[in-house]
């Protein structure tokens, strides 16, 4: 388990999860299933949510040349995720971290939504292709323990 982290999140849509979930067939997602987002701060440096002022973000937030990959990590090994291109994500992070000067585990932000952690055999998954563009209308300030 982790200490306390300041979490702050996008949540996809009903539609963009349901689109996921039907081209997802027999590839693990677990994690995708149990909390579908996009991370855009995860930090140690706890800001009470009712102190963190966003600017005046335009919901939804679409990403667009979504495509699966993997990304090695170091806490949780090989993770699939769906990464996308969103300039408007991208802009919040930036926003955020210079504000709060909060801290992260990686240097550069990469959108995505993660679909499974410490995935096995994965030069096996034959991976589909994502034709459609992925809505978030929620942006959720949280701390989590």
């Amino acid at each position: 388990m982790f200490d306390s982290r300041t979490n702050i999140k996008l949540l996809p849509n009903t539609k963009t999860i349901d689109k996921i979930s039907n081209i997802l067939g027999d590839i693990p997602h677990d994690d995708f299933l149990s909390d579908s987002h996009c991370t855009i701060i995860f930090s140690p440096d706890i800001i009470e949510p009712k102190n963190i002022k966003t600017p005046n973000i335009k919901l939804p937030i679409i990403g667009t040349n979504a495509h699966f990959t993997f990304f090695d990590t170091r806490d949780d090994g090989i993770v699939l995720v769906i990464e996308f291109d969103s300039a408007s994500a991208s802009e919040l992070f930036k926003y955020l971290k210079n504000t709060y000067k909060f801290t992260t585990k990686y240097d550069e932000y990469r959108p995505h939504i993660t679909i499974q952690k410490n995935i096995t055999n994965h030069k096996n998954i034959k991976l589909p292709e994502i034709d459609f563009d992925l809505e978030f209308d929620n942006l959720i300030i949280e701390i989590t323990k």
